[in-house]
């Protein structure tokens, strides 16, 4: 379980905050999406999960445990994070990059072979075809889904992913959220993803957090949102899927 306790993140002592009076909890082997808009919070959240940012005031439990009192790097080392720019080494291996933290802890070359060809196939770039590949020889999607395996390396019970779909075409995107999804589930992953996608959050969390300006305005899963916006803000982001929805529903008519 992901706990987040009166959550706040500002940058100049107290006079302007980018996250304010947060309080959530992501339950163990379920999605959390963080829903908003550009400088919402949504971001700067998530990344005081695995303290790449650090709290101003509250407390952030993983398993029980207060990651303040956590070694940031050890901490890192077992939360899977996964991001918009992906961050692959290009004079690495797509097999060296997936396997980087587990050169970092010393496991043996012949292991982190096994395991990367092992995470390879289960996101679906067959380890004879692309593990000795570089990231220049692979599409968008491809280095998407390198930069999965690379997070599930350290076999981590917690997952953070930051906007990983945005900047993909709708094809790739689609496909890479259903594979997601059979990997949360077959892991029983406890997620957080950070989306401005009221679809994609909708068909991806267990549970929705919206944020707007800093402060969660509506926590609910996807149907009680859908049933009960709670919010003109929440109603407004609802508004596009159901838009489209409607005018799917009419052409196919």
């Amino acid at each position: 379980m992901i706990e987040l306790q009166d959550i706040s993140k500002s940058w100049d002592g107290g006079q302007t905050f980018a996250v304010k009076n947060v309080s959530l909890q992501v339950p163990t082997g379920k999605v959390l999406a963080l829903l908003g808009g550009s400088g919402s919070g949504k971001s700067t959240t998530v990344k005081m999960i695995n303290r790449l940012i650090e709290p101003t005031s509250g407390r952030i439990l993983v398993d029980g445990e207060d990651i303040t009192q956590q070694d940031p790097v050890l901490l890192r080392r077992r939360i899977g994070y996964v991001f918009q720019s992906i961050g692959l080494l290009p004079h690495m291996t797509v097999a060296d990059n997936v396997t980087l933290l587990l050169k970092l802890q010393g496991v043996p070359a012949a292991e982190r072979t096994a395991i990367a060809q092992r995470l390879l196939d289960m996101v679906d770039l067959p380890a004879a075809t692309y593990a000795a590949r570089r990231p220049s020889e692979l599409s968008g999607g491809q280095r998407q889904r390198v930069g999965f395996a690379r997070a599930l390396a350290a076999e981590p019970k917690v997952m953070l992913l930051d906007e990983p779909f945005g900047a993909l075409d709708p094809v790739t995107r689609d496909t890479l959220q259903i594979e997601f999804q059979k990997i949360q589930k077959s892991l029983s992953l406890t997620a957080v993803i950070v989306t401005h996608d009221m679809a994609e959050a909708l068909l991806l969390a267990d549970v929705i957090a919206v944020m707007n300006q800093g402060e969660v305005l509506r926590i609910g899963t996807p149907r009680e949102l859908l049933q009960d916006p709670g919010d003109d803000y929440v109603a407004k982001l609802l508004e596009t899927p159901r838009r489209h929805g409607e005018l799917v529903r009419e052409l196919s008519a």
